[in-house]
């Protein structure tokens, strides 16, 4: 999303560049209030303003600016204590005083935006969660898709939401008032499915002892969504084709053909291209059923997209366990955020989960998230390679530097990460400064958060 921040002096730099990282945002600075209103224009949707008020910029002119500005987006306005005049009284408008440190302005930023967020989740209306380019690229894709009748095939791993999309693709098609039936061909046995593929008639094998209703069958004039289709059998595949191309199936055990009117949606795990060359899918009925592909990116590439679902998920456990919403602290966001994710949102669901149900006053800390996540945390924390020659004092300056970076400056934890204690952590930092070494590139970031004197 656009974030437009009004900051003619850049104090606000540093802690919306770390921010940005977090959310996905994109955010754009101008130095007047004539530069965000082009800026406005040029953007278009802008999901939040940010102004970081200085002289000769006044609240009178913010006043009278702002009500034709903003539009329906909010805006965080920064100034003095005592300095908003009756900016309060916008409505929409959240006013912050100065000064504070870069880590508090960064905290404060962040407890605004997950007010704006409990009362304007990023949620599209048909359910699904996010703000990421590579999200919107697949919703992009899905509406223009789903108001035909053309198969479509979505691909991506396990826990990315492949469901959620077919259920998108269903409700924005003009069958959304007919049935959606799931097949999952993971779930049933093999010498089963065609059963319930197709359906059987009583007495076609050993143990069928009446009719079956098969999901074609339920799903006529709906849309039929067969997931893992990669599980099906060769044979199975070839029946589910002749199905697709001539739209007519035929029960176990009859003889008669019959007629059917279904959008086919299909999903996998697997490279379904890849099991054309290796022979394990028919690449007939590839072409059948991938007229429309959809890619569901994991979650480890939707940048930003992590916090609003941790968030969402956090709002929704504490409503399924009676409990208050818990607080999700900076460095247990940024620890999530970091996180590659293997089992995507589901596991970031479970995760959620029980970090709402085992988090104690109110607030969900890294102790409480599942001990695997921390753990590849701190061990991708400790795993740096380091460039050959470097000196004693820079290698420890380096790694004084990234525990900082994993505590989000909270030097007090960093001297105890370290061993060592706080007057020697801030002897040492300010050593550093006074001495000769030049800019560390890769930390640069981390050097910026010393050079603020955080909070510590």
């Amino acid at each position: 999303m656009h974030v437009l921040i009004l900051d003619d002096q850049l104090e606000l730099a540093d802690p919306i560049r770390r921010l940005a990282r977090l959310h996905g945002w994109q955010p754009h600075f101008v130095g007047s209030l004539q530069e965000l209103e082009l800026a406005l224009h040029a953007h278009g949707s802008t999901a939040l303003v940010l102004i970081n008020q200085h002289p000769p910029l006044t609240s009178w002119e913010l006043e009278q600016h702002l009500p034709r500005l903003k539009a329906d987006m909010p805006v965080v306005v920064l100034s003095e204590r005592g300095g908003h005049s009756g900016l309060g009284e916008l409505p929409g408008v959240v006013c912050m005083e100065r000064p504070m440190s870069v880590a508090e302005t960064e905290r404060r930023l962040a407890q605004v935006l997950r007010g704006l967020r409990l009362q304007n989740p990023v949620a599209h209306p048909h359910g699904i969660i996010g703000q990421s380019t590579q999200l919107h690229e697949v919703l992009a894709r899905i509406e223009k898709a789903a108001p035909g009748d053309a198969n479509v095939c979505i691909s991506g791993e396990s826990g990315t939401g492949k469901e959620l999309i077919a259920r998108a693709i269903h409700t924005l098609s003009a069958r959304a008032n007919r049935p959606l039936v799931t097949l999952d061909c993971t779930a049933i046995p093999e010498a089963l499915i065609e059963s319930h593929l197709f359906g059987h008639v009583r007495g076609s094998f050993t143990g069928a002892v009446e009719n079956r209703t098969g999901f074609f069958t339920l799903a006529h004039t709906g849309t039929l969504f067969v997931d893992e289709i990669s599980e099906l059998s060769l044979p199975l595949q070839a029946k589910l084709l002749r199905a697709v191309q001539t739209r007519e199936y035929v029960k176990v055990g009859d003889s008669k053909p019959t007629r059917t009117d279904i959008r086919l949606i299909t999903a996998s795990n697997k490279d379904l291209r890849r099991a054309v060359g290796e022979g394990t899918f028919r690449e007939d009925l590839y072409y059948r059923i991938a007229v429309v592909m959809v890619e569901m990116p994991p979650l480890r590439d939707r940048q930003g997209d992590v916090a609003l679902l941790a968030e969402h998920f956090v709002r929704k456990f504490a409503a399924a366990h009676r409990k208050p919403v818990p607080r999700l602290l900076p460095r247990a966001l940024e620890l999530l955020d970091s996180y590659d994710w293997p089992g995507n949102v589901r596991q970031l669901e479970n995760c959620l989960e029980q970090a709402v149900v085992l988090c104690e006053d109110n607030r969900i800390d890294v102790r409480d998230l599942p001990l695997g996540v921390a753990a590849a945390t701190e061990r991708r924390g400790t795993d740096t390679e380091w460039p050959s020659g470097l000196t004693l004092q820079e290698l420890e300056h380096r790694y004084i530097v990234q525990t900082l970076v994993r505590v989000g400056n909270n030097r007090t934890q960093a001297a105890k990460l370290l061993g060592i204690s706080l007057r020697c952590l801030q002897y040492k930092l300010k050593a550093y400064h006074q001495g000769s070494l030049g800019p560390l590139t890769p930390f640069d970031r981390a050097c910026e958060i010393e050079r603020s004197g955080g909070a510590g």
